[in-house]
Formats: C-alpha cells, sequence, structure tokens
C-alpha cells in the first residue's frame, strides 16, 4: 500500500486537524476547557496517530465523588504544523 495521500484522503485528514486545532483554540480561550477533539471517525483519527499528526489522550476531571475520565485526540507537533502550514 502506498503511503501516498489522495486529495480527498488528505481533504478528511484536513478536517480532523482543523478540529482538533479548534479544540485547541476554545480550550486557551475560555482558560480551562477541553483541550482534546473527539470523533466518530475514529479510523481515520487511528490513522492519523500511527502517522504522528494526533495523539490519544485522557484527562481525568475531578468533580466531587465521582471524578469524569474524558478521552480524545489531541494535536502533536507535527500534526500542528501540517495544519498551520497547509491554511498559511
Amino acid at each position: 500500500m502506498s503511503d501516498l495521500r489522495t486529495a480527498a484522503q488528505w481533504t478528511r485528514e484536513l478536517a480532523l486537524l482543523e478540529k482538533a486545532f479548534a479544540a485547541e483554540i476554545d480550550a486557551a480561550v475560555s482558560k480551562g476547557g477541553i483541550h482534546l477533539m473527539q470523533t466518530e471517525q475514529t479510523e481515520l483519527a487511528d490513522k492519523m496517530v500511527a502517522d504522528g499528526l494526533l495523539r490519544k489522550a485522557e484527562i481525568t476531571l475531578p468533580g466531587g465523588p465521582l471524578p469524569v475520565r474524558v478521552e480524545g485526540y489531541e494535536l502533536t507537533h507535527a500534526g500542528r504544523l501540517a495544519y498551520c502550514c497547509e491554511r498559511a
């Protein structure tokens, strides 16, 4: 199988990178929000983890007697660079 991406594949990956970037920005603006992206496109997101663009992450939020665990994806430096260079 080739490592080259088709235009359609890159478009889908870029959309997920944008969603992850937006989650980071929203968390920074709200000063304490969750910076993780959650998606139903787990097959694509897991491929992007393998490619080094995203990373699986987990945060446990303290909340009284029942802490809440949030799982999702976050950008790696490579993913952030790929997104920002494409959008520049």
